[in-house]
């Protein structure tokens, strides 16, 4: 066997670093010794014996320069690319968590965190620059273009990142390239389809193309040897198996991927609840483990090793993606609940066509509505009990009403407080938003994005909801859903703790949704003291935009202004005489955050406005607001409430009619 010492003269052109050197021979020693000879051929099996160090390495990269890829396109460097941010990358230029810098000269510091320096503090910056998303697009780019540069670049900087970075006593601290959640991104996807991308570039040598294959299995046994849970571990679980599926002549190759299939199989079944949602209750983690156990499905059966997978896996895999296409707005987006960015539906619909075959509802959602038919074994509107989601929709097309009602427990991670939140859609456009929660950093921001107030909700005393459990419902919940022609109507109850979770009770809030199809929604939010004191009660809604104005089409009216197609009417059907005092609040910052906007990658934050309404001084109040999209340019509806709560609209040429105190029929 070749000793590490034999390996030191071929790193000596790779750095001038002694210590850089001796990791550099040490990474090409353990490659080494897990590599099974015989896969490799005789040759390589005779300068092993030979102790020929130069003539091994240059074999078993020349085996890897040559070894047929894998018929899995998401793992191969073929596929659109990015030149320009290609040419980024090579100068240094790199965008993270939507915060840009440039290291100079092109030469990464994989350890720096420009977020320690000018804030706000978001350890997510270092970790996710360590994902390596710009190397597989400039792997893509080199495979398209085969313009050396791009080889070059990425040669420097991951001989930078082997020197660089180590396994800290902390790996899933702050400040850590090797947390196991980066190692299994890395190992899943960028550094296969960077590593498919440059095996054959002539820039790209022996040595550096072996260091890149040791780091990776040295990453698949740190990962085999500290595994974690929840969506993590899905992504760790996914990289062993993906690396040790592709390296297949290393000799624990086969170990390793049993393991992580054990843990992609297990996770999936227990992560996925009945009603077919992630138990995160957030449909951006919610597509990370439906990609994870579909690329799981996928990859295995193209390897010959479909037969291990359970007949009912694929089943799962489907009711995943049939909860997804059951939340989604008319934008075909996914509504941002807990933590979460825009989700498009067609990352579900695209991977499920790919992976479970193609049908008539997958490509109708895949091609934007201009191909395939609706679906047909789902309702239009749907109640997902474990989750705790009902979708109210007046139809499968692109101009539909829209509103997901929140009845639904914490999740199991990435919370909010923001039980009986409301999203409301009408067609493409977002009239009340959730935001979801914006960017993982220490800010005030963020922690206000976190709570019930910047929600569409309520508070009680200027109070958000303090809720510490459940975080995952055992049954199914009962909403009192109700779906028909007609109206669908479901309701929830918070009777938690407004406030610190060491207080009592004060209040418990009754939130009742009505959809009168296919126009309009109408919330009503029953407010009950539970300590027997007066308290003040508000409810919130809150809207992506700075103008929003008093109408006169009812008392207490008002209406956004999105300059767009739809604007928002929001007619307050409140107990008359209360005293509620309604406010407008856009960008407030003294007295606490209201009126801003949070996103997440696709959004930063801005102004919006946060409508309020208080009434204070009472135990019991209720408060009834119409939510109406109206067309721009249309005329006003009309409302009109009889002295016995019989409601009338006149909407778009079409009548409706309900009783205030009948929500339910």
């Amino acid at each position: 066997m070749i000793e590490k010492e034999q390996l030191l003269p071929l790193v000596q052109n790779h750095t001038a670093d002694t210590a850089v050197r001796e990791k550099y021979a040490a990474h090409l020693y353990e490659l080494l010794s897990v590599v099974d000879g015989a896969r490799i051929g005789e040759d390589y099996g005779r300068a092993m014996s030979d102790n020929n160090a130069a003539e091994a390495v240059h074999l078993l990269a020349s085996y890897y320069r040559t070894k047929p890829a894998v018929s899995v396109s998401y793992l191969t460097a073929a596929g659109n690319y990015d030149r320009d941010a290609a040419d980024r990358t090579v100068r240094g230029m790199v965008r993270v968590v939507n915060i840009d810098w440039t290291f100079e000269n092109g030469e990464f510091d994989f350890l720096f965190d420009p977020t320690a320096i000018r804030g706000p503090r978001n350890h997510e910056w270092l970790w996710q620059l360590n994902r390596h998303g710009y190397w597989a697009n400039m792997a893509r780019t080199y495979r398209a273009t085969e313009d050396e540069t791009y080889a070059a670049a990425f040669r420097d900087q991951l001989l930078a990142w082997i020197a660089q970075t180590d396994i800290p006593e902390h790996w899933n601290g702050p400040g850590s390239a090797w947390r196991t959640i980066e190692c299994g991104i890395r190992l899943m996807g960028s550094w296969q389809v960077t590593f498919d991308g440059f095996r054959a570039s002539p820039t790209v040598d022996d040595v550096t193309l072996l260091l890149m294959a040791a780091s990776m299995h040295r990453q698949s046994c740190h990962l085999i040897a500290h595994p974690t849970s929840k969506n993590w571990l899905m992504m760790e679980a996914n990289g062993v198996y993906t690396f040790s599926s592709l390296f297949d002549e290393l000799t624990d190759a086969a170990e390793h991927r049993s393991i992580a299939a054990g843990w992609l199989l297990s996770e999936t079944c227990s992560q996925i609840l009945p009603d077919g949602m992630h138990n995160e209750l957030s449909p951006d983690y919610q597509l990370v483990v439906f990609g994870c156990a579909a690329d799981f499905y996928s990859l295995a059966n193209a390897l010959g090793y479909g037969d291990e997978i359970p007949d009912g896996f694929a089943d799962v895999i489907r009711s995943t993606v049939n909860a997804a296409i059951s939340l989604s707005t008319p934008a075909l987006t996914q509504p941002r609940t807990n933590d979460c960015y825009t989700i498009r539906l067609n990352r579900f619909t695209g991977g499920a066509a790919g992976v479970l075959g193609d049908t008539p509802e997958y490509r109708y959602f895949n091609s934007g509505r201009t191909e395939g038919t609706p679906p047909q074994g789902l309702q239009a509107s749907r109640y997902l009990p474990y989750a705790g989601f009902a979708a109210m929709r007046s139809g499968w097309d692109a101009d539909a009403s829209y509103l997901c009602f929140d009845v639904g427990p914490l999740g199991m991670a990435h919370i909010h407080q923001d039980m009986l939140n409301i999203n409301l859609w009408r067609g493409d456009e977002e009239l009340l938003y959730d935001d979801g929660g914006g960017q993982y950093e220490v800010s005030e921001a963020r922690g206000y994005a976190l709570t019930s107030l910047a929600h569409n909700t309520v508070s009680v005393d200027g109070l958000p909801q303090c809720r510490q459990t459940p975080f995952q419902y055992s049954a199914p919940y009962d909403a009192h859903w109700i779906s028909c022609d007609g109206f669908d109507y479901a309701e929830g109850l918070y009777d938690g703790v407004f406030g610190r979770t060491e207080q009592v009770k004060s209040a418990s809030h009754l939130r009742q949704v009505r959809f009168c199809k296919p126009g309009f929604f109408v919330v009503a939010d029953s407010l009950s003291s539970a300590d027997g004191h007066a308290h003040t009660y508000e409810v919130l809604f809150h809207t992506d935009t700075t103008r929003v104005r008093q109408t006169d089409v009812y008392p207490g009216a008002l209406i956004t202004d999105f300059g767009r197609k739809y604007d928002l009417l929001m007619i307050p059907l409140d107990e008359p005489g209360a005293g509620v005092e309604t406010t407008v609040v856009s960008a407030q910052t003294e007295g606490g955050m209201r009126g801003w906007y949070n996103g997440r990658n696709d959004c930063d934050l801005h102004p919006s406005t946060t409508v309020s309404r208080v009434v204070s001084g009472v135990k019991d109040f209720r408060f009834t607001t119409l939510l109406i999209p109206v067309r721009a340019a249309d005329p006003m509806p009309e409302v009109s409430v009889s002295a016995d709560g019989t409601v009338h609209v006149m909407l778009e040429g079409r009548s409706y009619t309900f009783d205030l105190n009948a929500l339910d029929r």
